[in-house]
Order: structure tokens, then sequence, then C-alpha cells
């Protein structure tokens, strides 16, 4: 299960799922305080997080 890098609430289903590159990435929506983040994964191991900033884009979390 992923958690909300922002409350830190378990989320069991991915929104979208699709491959770039090596990484097979999940976007995630927090239904209890709204963050947008991406899961990204290389190997079945998980590599990084792109949090939303609302009016900046993607940020490392």
């Amino acid at each position: 299960m992923v958690k909300c890098p922002n409350c830190k609430k378990e989320l069991t289903k991915p929104k979208k799922t699709w491959t770039y590159g090596l990484f097979k990435v999940q976007a995630y929506s927090c239904d209890n305080c709204g963050t947008d983040f991406r899961e990204y994964t290389k190997a079945g191991k998980h590599s990084f997080t792109l949090k939303l900033k609302k009016g900046k884009g993607y940020v490392r979390a």
C-alpha cells in the first residue's frame, strides 16, 4: 500500500498507471487531504515520489 506524502493516509488504488521509460508510474489522489502525487517504481522497487504543489507543478517529495 502507498501512503500519502502529506497526511500519511494509506491508499489502495491508483487513479492511473503507465510506463515511463524504465519506470512504472502510478498516479494517486488522496481522499483525505486532496494531495495529488505520483509513485515511480523501477524493477519492483520504489524509486521516488513526486507531489503536486498547486500552481508549481510536480516537486520531489
